[in-house]
């Protein structure tokens, strides 16, 4: 497969689903009985949203390594769910929420650091 499509296309294609969804109005959101649901399926939303931003960046044909590969994963990725926020406030029945926006960025960043430590455990046991 063609660098572009296996590398930013799942990017693209889970950036403009994230878009899509966030254009319904009144989303129908089943009880589950679990507190905080919402803010548990924003965290799950960004933590894949920064895995495939990671993987966007770190192969063909951007190539980024080391800090700039997670500073710019980390930032593009809270402007998109700040954008998306923004977005849901034109959307009738929706509505901007910090407190999503903060569960957003909770999981790019629980995200970044958990592929960093990966990445720092795989090459040190590469070197033992």
């Amino acid at each position: 497969m063609k660098p572009f499509a296996s590398n930013q296309l799942p990017l693209i294609l889970y950036a403009a689903l994230i878009f899509a969804v966030s254009s319904i109005s009144k989303l129908p959101t089943p009880d589950l009985g679990i507190a905080y649901l919402d803010k548990l399926v924003h965290f799950g939303e960004y933590f894949i949203f920064l895995l495939l931003m990671h993987r966007a960046l770190a192969n063909r044909p951007v190539n980024l390594a080391g800090f700039w590969l997670y500073f710019p994963a980390i930032a593009v990725s809270i402007i998109f769910a700040a954008l998306d926020e923004y977005h849901q406030s034109f959307v009738p029945g929706r509505d901007a929420d910090l407190y999503d926006l903060l569960s957003d960025s909770i999981g790019i960043i629980l995200a970044a650091v958990l592929l960093f430590l990966l990445h720092k455990r795989r090459n040190s046991t590469s070197r033992v």
